[in-house]
């Protein structure tokens, strides 16, 4: 089961990365040329490639302006279903491959005609800080298609928050939420705007967002609960930790995802033990999120957990999730993993 919320997956980011990472040798790292680009797209569109090659990869990282331009013809000729799943694999990619840069590319797509392609290109900017890039996501915010607006809106969530941090102008700011609570306040909109509407304010520290987030968790559909509960630890206040510590015991998997990562950002001891029991849960994303929310939360118990689940885990994703989340915890702690002797905390 996966939920619009949760990141691209471990087994899907390897999957792409296993369906290129023979031919990088070849390519000594040398950028393909837009011709071999070209036909390699093509050649992935005619017969429906599902891993993307690594002269895709490659080429479309670091266009220059007049590249983009010139590969623009080629690009707007590929069908609609193959261009949102090349945008998905340069996505996954990138989280793995850090010197990728697929601004240009992205950008373009801002602009397609497919409102496919133009949500992916959103997906694709998730490290873009720009100013041009959160312009663009506040025009889409108004585009004409629903999981367009809910894409811009969740990419300007990251916006709301820089400029918690002065990372942005105020009054950039300011447009930005102005922008995401008309959206939320909008009942004509779909339900997935208005959420994620809410999520992206959760970021700032707009008045209105605890009295937005009291009524969506009180009187809002299923999904809009859902978006509550994640807004609340985007807000790092600890006034919502009885209402996540309902959550982590709800019968509803989806509530329990969005609880633990929400315990993690707000670092609530108090749900330690349900955390811990949650790590050795069958659901493989619950299991994983709530690893990395005993991480986040650190401190003396959160290191026995993670240290017992070492010892018992027997799978190579977990044991990689475990070691980063002791990682983490050490680190709150004033310790260096591997760890020893805790001290208090």
């Amino acid at each position: 089961m996966t939920w619009s919320t949760r990141p691209a997956s471990a087994e899907r980011v390897a999957a792409t990365m296993k369906g290129f990472e023979k031919e990088l040798a070849a390519l000594e790292r040398q950028k393909p040329s837009l011709d071999e680009v070209v036909a390699a797209l093509q050649a992935g569109a005619a017969t429906r490639q599902a891993v993307l090659s690594s002269t895709i990869v490659y080429g479309l990282s670091d266009l220059s302006p007049a590249e983009g331009e010139e590969i623009a013809a080629s690009w707007s000729r590929l069908p609609v279903a193959f261009k949102a799943q090349v945008l998905r694999g340069l996505n996954d990619a990138s989280e793995s491959l850090f010197e990728l840069n697929f601004r240009a590319i992205a950008h373009l797509c801002l602009s397609d005609s497919s409102s496919l392609v133009r949500a992916a290109a959103i997906d694709l900017l998730w490290f873009d800080e720009s100013p041009e890039t959160m312009q663009r996501f506040m025009q889409l915010a108004d585009d004409e298609d629903g999981s367009v607006r809910a894409s811009a809106l969740t990419g300007l969530g990251r916006f709301l928050l820089l400029g918690e941090y002065g990372g942005i102008a105020a009054d950039q700011a300011g447009a930005a939420q102005q922008i995401a609570l008309r959206l939320h306040s909008d009942e004509q909109q779909p339900v997935s705007v208005r959420r994620r509407a809410l999520e992206a304010l959760a970021n700032s520290s707009h008045p209105q967002v605890e009295g937005l987030i009291r009524a969506a968790y009180a009187q809002g559909s299923h999904e809009m609960k859902i978006g509550a509960i994640f807004a609340m630890g985007r807000t790092c206040n600890p006034i919502w930790g009885d209402a996540l510590l309902e959550e982590l015991a709800s019968e509803d998997q989806e509530s329990i995802y969005e609880a633990i990562a929400a315990c993690g950002q707000l670092g609530l001891k108090q749900a330690l033990p349900r955390i811990g029991a949650l790590a050795q849960s069958n659901d493989g994303e619950i299991q994983l999120a709530a690893i990395a929310a005993l991480g986040e939360i650190g401190g003396r118990r959160a290191l026995d957990l993670l240290s017992e689940l070492a010892e018992a885990a027997d799978d190579d994703d977990v044991a990689e999730a475990i070691d980063v989340a002791l990682d983490g915890a050490a680190f709150s702690f004033g310790l260096s993993a591997p760890v020893g002797v805790y001290g208090d905390g």
